[in-house]
């Protein structure tokens, strides 16, 4: 005989009968962690409680208890008037946290700490996770879209305030992006040389004078080969991103980490480009 049933009957049963563990990735030990810790606040909850209702009730009791007939009668009217404001606002409280007091379950707290430790990012379940997903991570290949991601991230924000890019007349062919288009570039085979910015725009700028030029328009091109060549940095093939890598998982492992958790920001791509380029980090 088969049985037919709706989507919402189907997602009903794995509620009820999948495994918690299984669903928020824990093992039972760890959920029993969970629980000892859910138990231990739902039980600090109500001890709280249990101070509060003692220390509003001993208020009370201490009000009740005050001899104003001993002040003199303008001071006793005045103190009874102020103290007789603060008398209400406890006696609300103490009804307010006797009542809470008095429905207070403690397996049900524990169960909706529980609930709240397995879907919170606070809670101690999420370690749990983070801790698995983090060692995996770490563990994982490094890939062409990890390289993409860090030349996307480095060109267009970590590294921009140093390099000068000599771009091949088709690279727009490769990506997107300039920067996409970088990374697809060089996957496949290329080369590009990284110039430093400064020297390039002071280049730029004596051309533009035209102190390179020798006689009319005739360009001093060895002289202007010469500067360019100082303002070279260094070049980015496969080589240089592999030799990178390797200076990074060496020396700069908090950075490899970052990286791999997907976590790097623009400070973490620019070290990755600077020790593609130049082996070292020179800049920042």
């Amino acid at each position: 005989m088969k049985i037919i049933i709706t989507e919402s009957q189907h997602n009903t049963l794995k509620k009820h009968f999948i495994n918690e563990n299984d669903v928020y990735d824990l093992t039972p030990e760890e959920m029993e962690q969970v629980r000892e810790s859910a138990r231990k606040n739902a039980l600090h909850q109500l001890q709280n409680l249990k101070n509060r209702v003692s220390e509003l009730t001993k208020f009370v009791e201490n009000f009740q208890s005050i001899d104003f007939s001993k002040l003199p009668p303008d001071v006793a009217e005045l103190a009874k008037e102020r103290l007789d404001v603060l008398y209400k606002e406890n006696l609300r409280d103490l009804k307010h946290f006797k009542k809470q007091l008095e429905d207070f379950n403690l397996e049900d707290t524990i169960e909706k700490l529980v609930d709240w430790d397995l879907k919170s990012a606070g809670g101690l379940s999420y370690g749990f996770r983070y801790e698995k997903y983090r060692k995996e991570a770490l563990n994982r290949k490094f890939t062409k879209e990890d390289i993409i991601n860090l030349f996307v991230t480095s060109l267009e924000g970590g590294s921009n305030y140093w390099y000068y890019m000599e771009l091949p007349d088709n690279i727009n062919s490769y990506g997107d992006s300039t920067s996409e288009a970088v990374g697809n570039f060089i996957l496949k085979g290329g080369t590009v040389p990284f110039y430093d910015v400064e020297m390039i725009s002071d280049i730029e700028y004596r051309k533009k004078k035209g102190e390179y030029n020798i006689q009319g328009d005739i360009v001093n091109q060895k002289e202007l080969d010469k500067d360019y060549e100082e303002a070279l940095l260094g070049y980015v093939d496969m080589d240089s991103i592999l030799e990178g890598i390797n200076i990074i998982k060496k020396d700069y492992p908090e950075v490899w980490e970052n990286i791999l958790l997907e976590q790097e920001d623009a400070s973490d791509a620019d070290v990755f480009l600077q020790l593609c380029v130049m082996g070292e980090v020179v800049f920042g």
